[in-house]
């Protein structure tokens, strides 16, 4: 998963000038002792870029290997919001690879969501798992959201990586929003779904178990959002 974490920031940095932004030093680095637990969390911007989020997560007991990536753009642009999550277990993969898209009409989907047809054909179907209700608004034809077995990793990797190609050449292209009204309704969009991440996301539940209610809150809502 490092090897994934450094090889997709080389593609943004082929594209983007990147900047870190500084996190507090609590919620950069949890390592629990024996290292049975570590958590890194990283954040960057760039030009037309709100946020780049990252979080890297081990877990000794029991085994995972954890990445989880978001670009948020600023509201100057219309384009989705970028996001893959990888959760390796000894011998699944829980997997979350998306464009959300912010909106629904035809127009939008062709623009900035059926320039992934291509890579989606190209790894072909994976084994389909239950989307939580809320993920069902964000999701599209293109969405993968899936828990193969562990041997699908590095075909997941790819994928993530292609999405990830398709999402940097869609957004250094996309022009700049003039129209007030359309610009605040693209904000109200992304807000939209950061509030639903923030407040039905289930994960954020299962990682305070680890490292309690507070931080974890902290960690969703300066970090990942």
């Amino acid at each position: 998963m490092d090897e994934l974490l450094a090889r997709a920031l080389e593609k943004i940095q082929d594209t983007f000038k990147i900047e870190p932004i500084t996190l507090a030093e609590e919620l950069r680095e949890t390592a629990f002792p024996l290292r049975v637990m570590e958590i890194q969390c990283f954040n960057w911007k760039a030009d037309r870029i709100r946020k780049i989020y990252a979080m890297r997560m081990k877990v000794k007991i029991p085994s995972l290997d954890i990445l989880g990536m978001a670009i948020y753009p600023e509201p100057a642009t219309d384009v989705p919001i970028f996001v893959f999550d990888l959760t390796c277990a000894r011998k699944k993969v829980v997997t979350y690879i998306n464009f959300i898209p912010l909106f629904r009409d035809e127009a939008y989907q062709k623009k900035y969501l059926d320039p992934l047809q291509q890579v989606h054909g190209k790894y072909g179907p994976f084994p389909p798992q239950k989307m939580p209700e809320w993920m069902r608004a964000y999701a599209s034809p293109y969405t993968i959201y899936s828990m193969p077995d562990r041997p699908f990793l590095d075909k997941l990797k790819a994928c993530s990586l292609d999405y990830l190609s398709v999402y940097l050449d869609i957004i250094s292209a996309a022009q700049r929003i003039d129209d007030i009204a359309y610009r605040e309704q693209v904000e109200l969009a992304q807000k939209r779904y950061v509030d639903d991440l923030l407040t039905k996301d289930a994960s954020q539940k299962m990682l305070a178990k680890l490292i309690g209610k507070q931080k974890t809150g902290r960690i969703f809502k300066e970090v990942l959002v």
